[in-house]
This record gives C-alpha cells, structure tokens and sequence, in this order.
C-alpha cells in the first residue's frame, strides 16, 4: 500500500481547572482530544495514535496529559455548557450567590458582544427597548424583559460599572495601546 499522508483531528472535549507551568496562569483551561490518522492509497483513514492535552488561555502552551493522568483530568472534566453556568452564576448582576439555572449576563440580555464598544452597547438598547417596551409590546414577559434591559444597560453604560461588572463574571481586559498617528511616506 502507498502511505499518502497523514493528519490531525482535535476534539474539542471540555474544560479543567489548572495553571499553566509556563506562564503561571490559573484558570479554566480547554480540554482536547488529538487523534493521528493516515491515509493510505486505498483512501482509508486510520487512527493510529491518540493524545489527550490541555491548552492555556493565556499563552497557547499546549500541556500533553499522560495515560495515568488521564482518568482523574476526565474525571474532573467540565462541559462547555457547566462552564457556562459556572461563569453566569458568580454574579447575577452583582447581586446574590443563588442563581437560577436561566441567568443571562448583562452582554446576554443586550445580545452584543463582551467587547463591544458604547455605541454598540447604546444602539443595542435602543433596538430591545423598542422592541420590549410594555407600552408597544405585545409580549407577555415584556415588562420582566424591559427591566433585565434596563439593569444591564445600567451596568454596561457605566465605564466604572462595567469593569467591575466585567471582573465580577471573570473577565480581564487589558488596557488598549495608544499608538501614534499614521504618517504618509510624503511626510518623512
């Protein structure tokens, strides 16, 4: 048979909690399953070499897990949807500790994205205001909606808020770099 190559397929498999060895970073740290397959002339895949490993967050260091290592980091394994959870229920918008199993954070509830600009944050609100007023809409949790939009809105239009709103569910921005004017090559 002719060997025509070989590839690599990474499952994405779930989450652990760990810190990485080479950058000391604590957190939850994506789970993977890499399988070698090759391809011979016959078109047939064939696995031939299986490898589960964990990849920091932070700098992309991938940490290979041994056979003996394994039953324990699967047992200790959290799925995409727990780590969801876990994630929504360290803070209801900065109130109480129980939350319930249908918490959306205040990115949620505005349906824009944790880095979202102001403006895109305001634009978001004026779209779901509209649509979720009681006064137009037709709705029956329209009123219950309305105030989910109008406390996040609180949280995320407040720079001061945000931040801490955003340290509170576990996100860490890093400050922006400032970087100088563009300069045409006419202007050297």
């Amino acid at each position: 048979m002719l060997l025509l190559g070989s590839r690599e397929d990474n499952a994405h498999i779930g989450y652990i909690e760990s810190r990485c060895p080479r950058c000391n970073a604590a957190g939850m740290m994506p789970v993977y399953l890499g399988k070698r397959k090759v391809t011979f002339a016959t078109l047939v895949a064939l696995p031939v070499a299986e490898q589960m490993y964990l990849e920091c967050l932070k700098c992309q260091t991938k940490l290979g897990v041994s056979a003996e290592q394994e039953p324990e980091l699967r047992r200790r394994l959290v799925s995409t949807e727990q780590l969801a959870n876990l994630a929504s229920g360290a803070s209801r918008l900065n109130e109480q500790r129980d939350t319930p199993a249908n918490f959306r954070t205040a990115y949620q509830v505005l349906q824009v994205d944790s880095s979202a600009e102001p403006e895109v944050v305001q634009a978001a609100f004026k779209r779901l205001a509209l649509k979720y007023h009681p006064d137009t809409s037709t709705e029956p949790q329209a009123a219950e909606r309305m105030r989910e939009i109008l406390e996040a809105n609180a949280i995320l239009s407040d720079e001061a808020k945000r931040r801490d709103y955003d340290r509170s569910i576990g996100i860490e921005r890093q400050e922006p770099v400032v970087r100088p004017p563009a300069m045409r090559a006419d202007d050297v």
